[in-house]
């Protein structure tokens, strides 16, 4: 049966377009399916675009449109903890604007990575990517269509959708990638469930025009983000544009279902601490249960699931939209490999096998941080918190509260260890020699067991990142070890091994040599010299040792 793609992704979010740009820029031919119009405007739950991402961006091309764009230059990146926007504050974590950004006071400076995050709303995300996906050769985006059947055979999987002129087409390809999102279509033609916590908290969004609401700090220095806390509401806003657009959120308390019992209105201003007068024009609201779900399987014989399809989990600081563009791109680059021939089984179980343990760890880190900002909050509000700012009381308890509170919000607002330190254990195309270092959210150890990422260093000027193949990419550090029998049997197997000599980069992670490391920036192997069998690597590598 002849195909009409190579690749059909179901869903045009962060995460589809990812995967189909990478699956392009790799010569693939992209069918992407998106029931939205094609000007519907992204929704605003992400704010954040981690330094992984933007890495990944700066191999697209477009890491500096998206860091140039959403916040004005001077408006700083601030998380802040307060009885409301105008009142007394608990903590502020001091963050840098884009003007700011590279002085070494900021905590984040010395993040290892040729990218910072950057703190940019879904909204004007999309845009970027839009055009990035639909300027890629190969790759053909269809709007206001919708996938109705997902069902996969020995040779490929065939989609059947209804396209805007209300006709069902049926379309072929030999992989299907579902991007589709938590009602994803593609989840359930897997027959694979959500399992995990299906309510922790409920809350209501509702995104504002108010242009008078940079006036509300006055001469302070604004926060991007400022969780409020009174004995009226509990909420969140979040700067957008930081001039005009703005995001509230307010929780529900616990264990109340029904949204309504938190008033619209007041619990607005209640959140900005402002009265009556104050003005602001809603563009969007909804309501929403925070969860935390991740899908039993991630891949099932020639399909793979991405994203929210397959993760659902509390919308903390990005971590959501974040690892599923890590999903889709893992999910671009064994599908690739697949279809150029030369990758055997154990390429396309890998996805599974390194996926869906991170999405689980990542899952829990953002609830526990939920949780642990609500403990941290308190129980029932204590009035003399939220009385005058110069209260003597009020002062000594928010100074307590903003030690509890301080911690916590460096760890989740900064989480350099989720960025830089988690790594894939037990991967079968990884040759494992070691264990890898511990991390946490907030911190990691810099390394190249097999599995991590590999250690930012410079090559001369270049980050050791752009340095990195389409596929595979063998560093060697010493100019006397032979490496042709190992560049031999790559070609043998058809497998891209790209060489790059350079010296060695001083950084003490480096402890070998050689080298090889993945697309992804990922070790899948090491030596101290070349291996004593090419083959049984290139194998390993090249997906063709099963049972593993």
């Amino acid at each position: 049966m002849s195909f009409d793609t190579d690749l059909i992704v179901l869903g045009a979010g962060p995460v589809g377009m990812c995967a189909a740009i990478e699956a392009g820029r790799r010569g693939r031919r992209v069918i992407v399916l998106e029931k939205r119009e094609v000007e519907d405007p992204a929704g605003a739950k992400c704010n954040t675009v981690a330094a992984r991402s933007m890495e990944v961006f700066r191999g697209f091309g477009i890491a500096d449109q998206v860091a140039a764009l959403g916040l004005p230059d001077d408006f700083p990146t601030d998380v802040v903890t307060a009885t409301s926007v105008t009142g007394p504050e608990f903590d502020r974590l001091e963050l840098p604007s884009r003007r700011e950004r590279g002085e070494p006071r900021f905590p984040d400076s010395d993040w290892p990575s040729p990218e910072p995050m950057v703190r940019l709303s879904q909204i004007y995300l999309e845009p970027i990517l839009k055009q990035a996906m639909q300027t890629t050769p190969g790759v053909t985006a269809h709007y206001r269509t919708e996938a109705t059947e997902v069902a996969q055979d020995a040779e490929g999987v065939t989609v059947t959708a209804r396209f805007p002129d209300g006709g069902l087409r049926r379309l072929r390809a030999p992989y299907l990638l579902g991007a589709d999102g938590g009602r994803s279509l593609t989840r359930h033609a897997i027959g694979t469930r959500l399992m995990g916590d299906a309510e922790i908290a409920r809350s209501r969004s509702t995104l504002v025009r108010a242009p008078g609401m940079r006036a509300l700090w006055g001469n302070r220095r604004p926060g991007w983000m400022t969780w409020v806390v009174n004995d009226r509401v509990r909420g969140i806003l979040v700067a957008i544009d930081g001039r005009d657009t703005w995001l509230l959120h307010r929780a529900l308390p616990h264990g109340v279902a029904d949204f309504e019992t938190v008033d619209f209105d007041d619990s607005i201003r209640a959140l900005l601490g402002v009265d009556r007068s104050f003005q602001y024009e809603v563009l969007n609201h909804e309501d929403w249960i925070a969860r935390r779900m991740v899908a039993e399987r991630i891949q099932d014989g020639r399909i793979f699931v991405a994203g929210d399809a397959a993760h659902l989990w509390v919308p903390f600081a990005g971590y959501g939209m974040n690892a599923g563009i890590a999903d889709g791109m893992n999910a671009a680059w064994v599908i690739c490999n697949l279809l150029e021939g030369w990758a055997g089984p154990a390429m396309r179980d890998a996805y599974q096998a390194e996926r869906h343990p991170i999405t689980e760890q990542v899952s829990r880190h953002a609830m526990q941080s939920m949780l642990d900002m609500v403990d941290a909050l308190g129980g029932r509000p204590v009035p003399e918190v939220f009385s005058s700012r110069w209260n003597p009381l009020g002062m000594v308890m928010r100074k307590v509260m903003g030690r509890r509170i301080g911690p916590i919000n460096r760890a989740q607002f900064l989480p350099e260890g989720l960025n830089f330190g988690y790594y894939y254990e037990n991967s079968p195309i990884i040759a494992a020699d070691g264990k890898a270092p511990a991390y946490t959210m907030a911190g990691h150890t810099p390394s190249t067991v097999p599995g991590c990422r590999l250690a930012h260093v410079l090559i001369g000027a270049t980050p050791v990142q752009d340095l990195l193949g389409p596929v595979y990419t063998l560093f060697r550090f010493d100019p006397m070890l032979d490496t042709d029998p190992l560049i031999a049997s790559a070609a043998r197997r058809g497998m891209p091994l790209k060489l790059v000599d350079a010296p060695h980069p001083g950084h003490p992670a480096y402890t070998h040599p050689l080298i090889i490391a993945r697309r992804d920036q990922h070790v899948a192997w090491r030596g101290k010299a070349p291996p004593s069998d090419p083959d049984a690597l290139i194998t390993r590598l090249s997906g063709h040792v099963e049972g593993t």
